[in-house]
């Protein structure tokens, strides 16, 4: 008999049973393919996120520091690298603040002035401010984080080109612009005309701005501004400035009835010399927005900005020139040493961490594992606070502005 072929007859249970395996392994090399290839992406995307955000943090904060005492407390021709505040009247100043509202900004409470280390109870502003351990903890095996301040001369506004007059009770400034200019005067590159003191922000002068004054027969002042309006003079040409007392400054510089460290010295003196300044401290916070460790950036009196999420420490140190004498690495200066003596900052750490973690799981559908990290250490030198040092200011012959 001869046996002819169904065509009809499919396959067999063994076949299908190897048909499906082959394809069940087939499907989960491509699973763990494709989980690789994800995780590899998230990996990849994460790095380059926290990359690019930990440069943009590093270079402001280095950018920050180099510009440290620029043109600042020496920018009135004194022989002199710190500004003493009010300390008589029983409040003392403190730091950072946004104008007319509050100072409570590192651990919800306002930082002190360093004092100088003579024994003394009166509060400096220096170019530089260290603030070892006063930051917040965001790590228990890590501790407490710290806090900096620097302070230069702002360029954008040619303060020191406008005439002030003081009134005798030292709070307010009538400003105007002589003609012609007098020799103070220091214009930016390729700018004829210095600005005009109501220009829009960030050029003109805004309420919460730090401002020094200073002759060489009174010294230094520094005083925060208060309220600022055009006279009935010229809008350009003439602007009175407040410089309003206790309950209108929240940092308590603004004392009138202290001793020293108040623009009521002015009264009667030399016509003083102005200049703006930069004042910008760092800190980490935790918003209650994100919850999230965020490196943050408070300029003068203005309301803090968030330079970079998922900062988680940040520590520095500092060389300090102790009468020719470099002590390298201080976390707190030395006994006898001041901020003044600062020649370089060492950014010890400055630890972030990627917005998520850095693997993905098929079974819970969630991200697990660990994140990705960076941490900077580098070192920044304080170029013009070495400079003031090793060159200091002198005036013979006043005025020297």
């Amino acid at each position: 008999m001869r046996r002819t072929s169904n065509p009809s007859r499919g396959f067999t249970f063994i076949e299908m049973m190897i048909s499906a395996a082959i394809g069940l392994a087939l499907v989960a090399a491509a699973a763990q393919l494709y989980s690789k290839a994800l995780n590899a992406s998230l990996v990849t995307s994460q790095r380059a996120q926290l990359q690019q955000d930990f440069r943009a943090a590093a270079n402001l904060l280095q950018r920050d520091i180099s510009m440290a005492g620029a043109g600042a407390l020496g920018q009135q021709g004194l022989s002199t690298s710190a500004v003493g505040l009010p300390a008589t009247t029983g409040t003392l100043p403190v730091y950072p603040c946004t104008a007319l509202a509050t100072c409570n900004y590192i651990n919800n409470l306002p930082v002190a002035y360093p004092v100088n280390p003579t024994g003394s109870t009166v509060p400096f502003l220096y170019s530089i401010i260290p603030g070892y351990d006063l930051g917040i903890t965001v790590n228990a095996a890590q501790g407490a984080t710290d806090i900096i301040t620097v302070i230069a001369a702002d360029p954008a506004l040619s303060l020191n080109c406008y005439v002030g007059t003081m009134n005798a009770a030292g709070t307010a400034v009538t400003f105007q612009l002589p003609t012609p200019l007098p020799s103070t005067c220091v214009l930016p590159t390729n700018i004829l005309t210095p600005a005009a003191l109501n220009a829009a922000a960030p050029v003109g002068l805004q309420i919460g701005d730090m401002v020094l004054f200073g002759t060489n027969a009174v010294g230094v002042v520094t005083a925060p501004v208060t309220a600022c309006a055009p006279t009935s003079l010229s809008y350009s040409a003439c602007y009175l400035v407040t410089f309003a007392g206790p309950g209108l400054d929240p940092g308590h510089i603004n004392q009138p009835g202290a001793v020293s460290g108040s623009l009521a010295q002015f009264d009667n003196a030399t016509t003083p010399s102005a200049v703006r300044l930069q004042m910008v401290t760092y800190y980490l916070a935790i918003p209650p927005s994100t919850g999230l460790p965020t490196l943050m950036r408070i300029q003068n009196g203005q309301v803090p900005a968030p330079v970079a999420e998922n900062v988680v420490y940040l520590k520095f140190s500092y060389d300090v020139n102790n009468s020719g004498t470099i002590d390298t690495n201080q976390a707190s200066l030395p006994a006898g040493t001041t901020p003044a003596m600062i020649t370089k900052v060492n950014i010890l750490h400055m630890s972030m961490r990627s917005q998520q973690r850095d693997s993905w799981s098929r079974s819970t559908l969630s991200l697990y594992g660990g994140f990705e990290g960076l941490d900077l250490q580098t070192s920044v030198a304080a170029r013009n606070l070495t400079s003031q040092q090793e060159y200091p200011m002198s005036c013979s012959t006043p005025p020297c502005y």
